[in-house]
Formats: C-alpha cells, sequence, structure tokens
C-alpha cells in the first residue's frame, strides 16, 4: 500500500513555491526587539516552511504530526534511493547492450543526485530506445 501511494507521489510535479506555503496566524502577542530573540524567531521561521514544504512533498506528509512526518520523509527518500538504483541498473543494462553507451559511474551522475530529478545519458539513451523523450541536465 505504501509503496503504491510513493510511486503515485514520485510521479507528481515537485515545484513548490515558498511563497505558497501557507503560514500559520500569530495571535496578539508582543514580539521582542531583542537582536538574539529577531535572529531565533528567523530561524524557527526558516525551519517551520521547510517542515511545511516537506510535508506537502511527502506522501501523507500534511495528516501526520512533524515527528512522524520526518520518519516518513526518511521512508520515502530510501524508497527513491532504490528506485533510482533499480533505474539505473535497468537503463545501463538496456543501454550497454544495445547501444553501447559506458554505464553512468554514480546515482549523482546518473539522476541528478539527491532530489535533483535530472535523468543520465545512459537513462536518456535507453528511454530513447523505448520512443520517450527526456532532457538530460548535467
Amino acid at each position: 500500500m505504501k509503496e503504491m501511494m510513493y510511486r503515485m507521489a514520485a510521479m507528481q510535479p515537485v515545484e513548490i513555491d515558498p511563497a505558497s506555503v501557507r503560514r500559520p496566524r500569530r495571535r496578539n502577542v508582543r514580539i521582542s526587539d531583542d537582536p538574539q530573540s529577531v535572529a531565533a524567531r528567523r530561524r524557527r521561521e526558516r525551519i517551520s516552511e521547510r517542515i511545511r514544504i516537506l510535508q506537502r512533498l511527502v506522501p501523507g506528509g500534511t495528516k501526520l504530526d512533524t515527528a512522524s512526518m520526518l520518519e516518513e520523509a526518511v521512508r520515502y527518500v530510501k524508497y527513491l534511493k532504490r528506485q533510482i538504483r533499480l533505474l539505473e541498473t535497468t537503463s545501463d543494462r538496456a543501454a550497454a547492450s544495445d547501444h553501447h553507451i559506458p554505464p553512468c559511474s554514480s546515482a549523482a551522475d546518473g539522476l541528478g543526485g539527491f532530489l535533483g530529478f535530472g535523468i543520465g545519458t545512459a537513462a536518456a539513451a535507453a528511454a530513447a530506445a523505448d520512443g520517450v523523450h527526456v532532457g538530460v541536465l548535467k
């Protein structure tokens, strides 16, 4: 069940504009002018914004508390890494046997690295052989 949810989420676009993430409203609270408090508040706001973005990226993340969502994010990233390895080995084998293209040297070269969502030359060649158009990012 989780894998199906991960597969569906992996196919969704990843473009999330930080400005589109809703910030919670504050009640009547006096805000301190102390430089240390201002810096700490800015840091907390940045962390909260990144957590909200991550919640939108992780399947089911908006329905979980922060700790559970972070655990789910770890599982999701591990799943995506397994998918990258699977795609690389599949495309490298197909490319090496059909097109004599040297395989990618690493996961970062092959699919653009962590959350880069690019696709490497060997994977692009294999996809092109199947009639799929992909752009190669380096």
